[in-house]
């Protein structure tokens, strides 16, 4: 019975997350959530406590799931810079169409909030940093493989590699641009290489 409990739970906080991420946290409303996670009011607020919890939930699932699909990609490359860049090609060509948004959920976040609900802005803050984090150790590690220049820090990279995937993200959400993703993609990381 637990089993079947957290897996419900889970999927909740998956459709949920994907409902916050294409609409927003103020544009989605009680009723949004309740149609899309097939729960009544009371129900969402006894499992989530409120609707600021489910979101705080849907960002904390939002961020295990890129890690997850960045490890993914990891581990069937022979190199860092090869996982991250499969993952970005993912992200930006194969799944472009498949997102909720164009936009990363975090960065989606962190302005959505900046002025209003310091515990969610804080959540944002807190995710962000922990997700750098976790890309500077990737590049600390493609430093040690020989990949990247070892004068430049990993928090550098992660830095670096961040800005420009956000920027691209965000490019290729124009229509007609489609055949400019490769060289883009590969621009990006000769930029890297060459730090």
């Amino acid at each position: 019975m637990a089993n079947k409990v957290k897996f419900e739970r889970e999927n909740v906080v998956r459709v949920a997350s994907e409902l916050f991420w294409k609409k927003g946290f103020h544009a989605t409303s009680t009723r949004d959530l309740q149609e899309a996670v097939n729960m009544r009011p009371g129900s969402i607020y006894s499992a989530f406590g409120s609707k600021e919890g489910l979101y705080s939930e849907s960002l904390k699932d939002y961020t295990v799931q890129m890690k997850a699909k960045i490890e993914g990609f990891l581990s069937d490359s022979d190199t860092v810079l090869g996982g991250l860049r499969a993952f970005v090609e993912s992200v930006l060509i194969k799944e472009k169409d498949c997102s909720p948004s164009a936009i990363c959920m975090l960065v989606k976040a962190n302005g959505e909030f900046a002025d209003r609900d310091s515990s969610l802005y804080e959540l944002g803050l807190y995710l962000s940093a922990q997700f750098e984090n976790y890309l500077s150790i990737l590049f600390e590690k493609a430093k040690s493989n020989g990949e990247l220049n070892k004068n430049i820090t990993g928090l550098e990279y992660a830095r670096f590699f961040q800005v420009q995937f956000t920027g691209l993200r965000s490019y290729f959400n124009r229509p007609g641009v489609e055949q400019l993703a490769q060289p883009m993609i590969s621009q990006m990381f000769v930029l890297i290489k060459s730090l």
